[in-house]
C-alpha cells in the first residue's frame, strides 16, 4: 500500500472511529512520538498517554464527525475539513475545523493540528 493510500485510510478510520466512539481505532493511527494541538494555540498534548487522554475526553462527550470534502494529501501530510457535533444538553454545538496531520513512513500520525475558532463553531439553530 502506498503512503497516500495509508493516509487516506487513516483519515477515514479517524472520522469513522468518532461515529462508534472507538478509542482503540483512533490510537492505532498514532505513532509513539505523536502530538496533538487541538485547537491550534492551545497547549500541545505530547506523547501517546496525553493524546489518548485527549481523545478519551472527546469520545466521552459523544462527539460525532462527518467529512465535508475530499482529503488533500501532499507528501506525508493531509488536510481535511469536517463537521463535528456535540449534544451539550442545551442543544447541539457544531464546529467546522480543518485538521492537518503529518505521517511517518509507516503511515502513522506524528502530529495533528486542528484549525478552527469562534467563527467556525456555535450552537445549531
Amino acid at each position: 500500500m502506498s503512503l497516500e493510500e495509508k493516509i487516506t485510510a487513516a483519515v477515514n478510520t479517524y472520522i469513522d472511529a468518532f461515529q462508534t466512539s472507538d478509542l482503540a481505532a483512533i490510537m492505532s493511527l498514532y505513532a509513539d512520538d505523536c502530538c496533538v494541538e487541538d485547537p491550534v494555540g492551545s497547549p500541545v498534548k505530547q506523547g501517546r498517554a496525553a493524546v489518548e487522554e485527549f481523545y478519551k475526553s472527546a469520545l466521552a462527550m459523544n462527539v460525532k464527525l462527518q467529512l465535508e470534502s475530499e482529503i488533500r494529501i501532499a507528501g506525508n501530510e493531509a488536510a481535511f475539513a469536517f463537521t463535528g457535533e456535540v449534544d451539550t444538553g442545551d442543544g447541539i454545538m457544531t464546529f467546522r475545523p480543518i485538521d492537518v496531520m503529518v505521517f511517518n513512513d509507516e503511515g502513522k500520525v506524528t502530529s495533528m493540528r486542528a484549525f478552527f475558532g469562534p467563527t467556525n463553531s456555535g450552537m445549531k439553530a
